[in-house]
């Protein structure tokens, strides 16, 4: 390393807690206390979820606009898209409509759930003159497969007791039909990307249900009848266009979000670490950095499944560079970041503490470990300060 470090900080979000400007800010000062004239890097970053709108618009110079739509529960929420600096992309994170964090822990139930709202910002993007549509699958209360997404651009769902407006996961199992003729001519020209994990599939002991079900707050049996009406879903959709999206990389995305606008609308789905660096280019910093510090929430086996830390990881070592994660908790079957990038992992937790307490003292606990990480690699005493 040469004598003054140069440092990379590019967290993703702590997920419920801190979004990853937050993050970065904590890290930095905790580097500066322990190293106060290294040469800092700082690109906060996400995955399809929290945070995509914010991140893609700052670094483009575009620009955030603030809407009402109907949240995951169809109770009316603000919510937000952005406009990139091209002025015609528009990024939309499924989370500021439809995400777990609007649904009270005492309502969490996808069964009850829409993404009926994430529909309404895509229609004020294209309103607002959005050509191309970058679309955040992350973070969502929903597995509802987008009907409530598609029904809102205009798609009409029939069941035996007749249409239905503002469809909910529950509603999956009952629909007998759907034309999308007016939604596919309103959104003509449009194209979708949809910013996704590629490992997440609709259907099956990996599909979305069982995955992220209990995630959302479903109960077993709840799960079952979230299968048993993303099963009927997809079975419609053949029947009707010949297009099986069982097991179609990146379909499960935000509970199937991503299965509706790759149906309806041919979207691209993508990993959502690319489609974010498309913007970010961290290469120009890794070509100019000797340490790495990044980041998440939880540390587990879906990291290394195209998550931030993974993401930039693998990036990191094209350069030969060492990462290091600094993570709210680590669980047990973490072990294959280590074959995905990362070097070391330093949690946040400085002895036994609880979730709540953990998340309450974030920032100051980030700061800290982000000072630990420094004086172990720089081999600074604890005492001491390096002033570069």
């Amino acid at each position: 390393m040469t004598t003054t470090p140069r440092i990379l900080i590019a967290p993703g979000p702590y997920k419920e807690c801190l979004d990853s400007f937050r993050i970065a800010q904590a890290m930095e000062r905790g580097v500066r206390e322990i190293y106060p004239d290294a040469a800092i890097s700082v690109r906060p970053l996400c995955d399809g979820g929290s945070g995509i709108a914010r991140v893609l618009t700052e670094v483009t110079g575009g620009q955030l606009k603030t809407v009402s739509v109907l949240g995951p529960l169809c109770r009316p929420v603000e919510a937000s898209f952005g406009i990139l600096g091209d002025g015609i992309t528009a990024v939309i994170e499924s989370a500021s409509a439809a995400g777990l964090a609007l649904v009270p822990k005492a309502e969490r139930n996808p069964l009850n759930t829409t993404t009926y709202g994430v529909g309404q910002l895509i229609c004020e993007a294209v309103k607002a003159g959005a050509r191309r549509i970058i679309l955040g699958c992350g973070d969502s209360g929903t597995i509802d497969c987008g009907i409530g997404c598609a029904a809102a651009c205009g798609v009409k769902f029939q069941t035996a007791d007749g249409a239905i407006e503002k469809p909910t996961g529950g509603d999956l199992e009952k629909i007998t039909g759907f034309d999308s003729s007016d939604a596919e001519s309103r959104l003509a020209g449009v194209e979708f990307v949809v910013a996704c994990n590629l490992t997440s599939i609709l259907c099956g002991r990996e599909g979305t249900s069982r995955v992220y079900g209990p995630q959302k707050g479903a109960t077993p049996a709840q799960v079952e009848a979230l299968e048993k009406g993303v099963g009927h879903f997809v079975d419609l959709f053949l029947t009707r266009r010949g297009l099986d999206m069982s097991f179609v990389p990146g379909a499960g995305g935000a509970g199937g979000l991503a299965a509706s606008l790759f149906g309806f609308f041919r979207a691209k789905l993508r990993y959502s670490i690319d489609v974010v660096d498309e913007h970010v280019q961290l290469d120009q910093f890794l070509k100019q950095t000797d340490l790495v510090l990044t980041g998440e929430g939880q540390i587990d086996d879906r990291t290394a499944t195209g998550k931030v830390a993974c993401g930039v990881a693998l990036k990191a070592k094209r350069y030969g560079l060492p990462v290091i994660a600094i993570v709210g908790s680590i669980s047990d079957d973490h072990e294959d970041i280590f074959y995905n990038g990362i070097d070391a992992v330093e949690c946040i937790a400085e002895g036994p503490t609880t979730l709540e307490s953990s998340m309450q003292n974030a920032e100051t606990l980030v700061q800290r470990a982000a000072g630990r990480v420094m004086r172990f690699v720089f081999k600074v005493p604890s005492s001491n300060h390096l002033k570069g």
